[in-house]
């Protein structure tokens, strides 16, 4: 039996578990499309196979596409990149500017 996967998807206020994805490359495959539509833009992410082992971890990732492929009967392939300390630091210092902006009714062009 070949292994299986379950992502744990973890965003500010919910939790979400996508579970018997398999893997090829460094894309987690699906046999059906996974809903997204309340992943935040930025999560945790942890891989867990079935033997119940962590395989893969991340602080903060986020999702790059969920592609299916005639190739491979329609599966879908769901590719993840990790978002960098700074790249976290930097949307942060961009939020907080746009509230402030907000807050203070000044126009920004950014």
């Amino acid at each position: 039996m070949d292994k299986t996967y379950t992502l744990i998807i973890e965003g500010v206020a919910d939790s979400f578990e996508i579970k018997n994805l398999t893997i090829n490359g460094t894309n987690y495959v699906s046999e059906s499309e996974v809903d997204t539509s309340k992943w935040p833009e930025t999560f945790a992410m942890k891989a867990v196979d079935s033997e119940g082992n962590v395989t893969e971890q991340h602080d903060h990732a986020r999702l790059i596409q969920q592609v299916p492929y005639d190739w491979d009967e329609g599966k879908f392939y769901l590719a993840f990149a990790v978002v960098s300390e700074e790249e976290v630091i930097q949307a942060k210092m961009q939020s907080q500017l746009e509230y402030l902006a907000m807050m203070t009714d000044v126009d920004i062009d950014i």
